[in-house]
């Protein structure tokens, strides 16, 4: 298959970086569309339908895995867990105003040393609750100057990554300890502006660092466990990226807009939208890259992808990455699938005429379509990464 490349060295100049260090630039607008398929990366498929005993609706795209669990937002219920298994053990507080219950709920994070989760109720105050679900308490982050975007956790600190498009900021992020005091900040690398766009920056964790982009920054960075941090790649600047100020909500295909990134030892994927959605997947250390052209679909939990790399493990459906974990020395990618997709796909002739790498897994997933309602919980679609 022919390969070209995604990413050309680029020399940058940086307070934690060596003046002749070579970083990666991503710019959309040179991407061409080689093509992969599963079974080139990846070595094992398998499935996990989610518990039906409880009734999900909605769910927010924020899936985690986190100590053999699986945890998820509803819209309806709040963040829920769920073993290996698909089975539901509990629920993670509770949705509403009083105490020890919360309002938002997209984002939460793990301390894994206490057995502690921390969620992001609003942008200025952190709801903490045990492994079993009970409240501890508050922290409230009202030092922070500006509104809070996202949050992360590393080495028993909590990181606050700020919304730098609504100005007056002063900060990329700040770090705190888990009482709320403030141990650190970094100095924010762009101008004061405002714009209407919400939205804009994403957080992940690879080989013990925690990494950060905003759509306004022109650095994807890592942090380390010591608070230092470096970059990790570039994105390009020009006319693609958003402007410092408003625009109009129709002309946002215009610009890029980076949705996801994760991280694994061979690979970045990331999750983009420029002109269309894209998803990439790029070599680190060959710079080649690949890419599935996707498409979209506006509903009430905000832009739904859909496609992903062709799945000729066992036929089933395209593959679109959310989470990514490690286990037992292997990587492992995990994507989203609802059951009336998986009903349609296996009656389509696409499906029935496909002569797939592993021809008992197309039988096996026919099998699970079978078992299938429509209407039951989304599967959780698990790839293994090859060593």
């Amino acid at each position: 298959m022919k390969k070209r490349a995604l990413l050309v060295a680029f020399t940058v100049v940086s307070a934690c970086a060596s003046h002749n260090e070579s970083f990666f630039e991503f710019d959309p607008r040179s991407l061409e569309k080689d093509s992969i398929t599963l079974a080139q990366f990846c070595d094992s498929i398998f499935y996990i339908p989610l518990d039906n005993n409880i009734s999900l609706g909605l769910i927010h795209d924020n899936l985690k895995y986190n100590d053999k669990s699986f945890y998820f937002s509803s819209f309806e219920i709040g963040i829920l867990e769920f073993d290996r298994n698909g089975q539901y053990i509990r629920k993670i507080g509770s949705i509403g105003r009083g105490p020890g219950e919360y309002t938002y709920y997209t984002d939460f994070i793990f301390d894994e040393n206490n057995n502690t989760i921390y969620v992001q109720d609003r942008s200025d105050l952190i709801k903490v609750y045990s492994r079993s679900g009970n409240f501890i308490r508050s922290i409230s982050l009202q030092e922070a100057d500006g509104s809070i975007e996202k949050i992360g956790f590393l080495n028993s600190k909590i990181f606050a990554f700020k919304n730098l498009q609504n100005g007056g900021s002063l900060f990329n992020w700040i770090v705190y300890d888990t009482l709320g005091n403030i141990i650190k900040t970094k100095n924010r690398t762009i101008p004061n502006f405002k714009c209407g766009w919400a939205g804009g920056c994403g957080t992940y964790i690879f080989e013990s660092k925690l990494s950060y982009w905003n759509i306004y920054n022109d650095s994807v960075y890592s942090i380390l466990p010591d608070l230092n941090y470096k970059i990790s790649f570039i994105l390009k600047p020009g006319e693609h990226r958003l402007p410092y100020s408003d625009f109009e909500p129709s002309s946002l295909a215009q610009y890029m807009h980076i949705w996801q990134i994760l991280e694994t030892e061979r690979f970045y994927t990331i999750l983009y939208t420029y002109k269309k959605p894209f998803f990439a997947l790029v070599d680190k250390r060959s710079r080649d890259s690949f890419l599935a052209s996707l498409e979209f679909r506006s509903g009430s939990t905000g832009l739904n992808f859909i496609g992903g790399i062709c799945n000729d493990l066992d036929g089933g459906m395209e593959f679109l990455p959310k989470s990514y974990f490690q286990e037992k020395g292997r990587e492992y990618l995990v994507g989203i699938i609802y059951p009336y997709q998986i009903k349609i796909h296996v009656s389509c002739s696409k499906f029935i005429n496909s002569i797939p790498k592993y021809p008992e897994k197309k039988k096996e997933f026919e099998k699970l379509a079978n078992t299938l309602m429509k209407t039951d919980n989304p599967v959780l679609m698990i790839v293994r990464l090859r060593k």
